[in-house]
């Protein structure tokens, strides 16, 4: 429950406002919330996977839309051999729940046991 639907309850609580008064304004801060987290969802347009080898010199950087990582495609093991193996330590809920919350910019950096470094972003 947010901050804001807390001191709406205090307040019916505490008779500042009547229940039917406090209704309306949960009602009102539950339409804003949808809202933002509405433009949050129509920002988030790409995926970037970001992946450093620090025995070589060549990085795998790829961008793809949002939809196709929801999508459930397994993006690294697909597109590149540098990265099989590494993105077997990424937690793909935390990503999937990142989205759903309208994240951006880096979201995991994994320092993985076989000298990989793994970054995420939406963007």
């Amino acid at each position: 429950m947010s901050e804001d639907a807390l001191k709406i309850l205090k307040m019916i609580e505490n008779g500042t406002i009547n229940a039917e008064e406090g209704l309306k304004l949960l009602e009102a801060i539950s339409i804003s919330d949808k809202k933002k987290q509405a433009t949050n969802k129509k920002t988030l347009k790409n995926i970037r996977i970001y992946v450093e080898d620090e025995r070589r010199n060549n990085p795998v950087d790829i961008k793809l839309p949002i939809g196709v990582f929801k999508a459930g495609v397994k993006i690294g093991e697909k597109f590149s051999p540098e990265l099989q193996g590494a993105m077997e330590e990424v937690n793909y809920e935390e990503i999937l729940q990142s989205i759903d919350e309208g994240a951006t910019g880096e979201i995991m950096n994994v320092k993985t046991h076989d000298g990989h470094t793994i970054k995420i972003y939406f963007e």
